[in-house]
């Protein structure tokens, strides 16, 4: 997908006010998990309003941040029985195992860390199913 070069402010209107700006950090809060900070992103800004769109590159790393954030810190809290493997959803979604992965990494699929490993959470079954939804549909249309 090609990257727009934003030159007036879709938010307030006005024109040629859109600036690049770039080594922004962000800390983005969730309702029961600690602050997460996300540096090294950029976008374009309004000099009048001060809103902002980040980049394609920046909105995938703020998504996989926050779910690694998310996962580091349920990590403490979830229960063995509350993971499952990663070959178990890949043959639920009709997947590879290296699509499972990528789904971890884009926050599409919870998991949490055990050790230095990546687990699925089992509370993404009505999330799986969804999926599976969405993925028959792009295979068939």
């Amino acid at each position: 997908m090609k990257e727009k070069k934003w030159v007036d402010c879709p938010s307030c209107g006005s024109k040629g006010s859109m600036q690049y700006r770039k080594n922004i950090t962000e800390t983005y809060r969730n309702p029961g998990y600690k602050p997460i900070k996300v540096a090294g992103l950029d976008g374009y800004f309004c000099r009048v309003c001060d809103e902002g769109i980040f980049t394609i590159k920046s909105n995938r790393k703020i998504a996989s941040s926050i779910a690694e954030g998310k996962a580091l810190q349920d990590s403490d809290k979830i229960v063995a029985s509350s993971i499952t493997d990663v070959d178990s959803v890949a043959k639920t979604l009709s997947v590879s195992r290296q699509r499972v992965h990528q789904m971890m990494d884009e926050g599409k699929l919870s998991y949490v860390y055990v050790g230095k490993n990546r687990f699925p959470l089992k509370s993404n079954e009505k999330t799986i199913k969804q999926l599976k939804m969405r993925i028959k549909k792009q295979s068939h249309g």
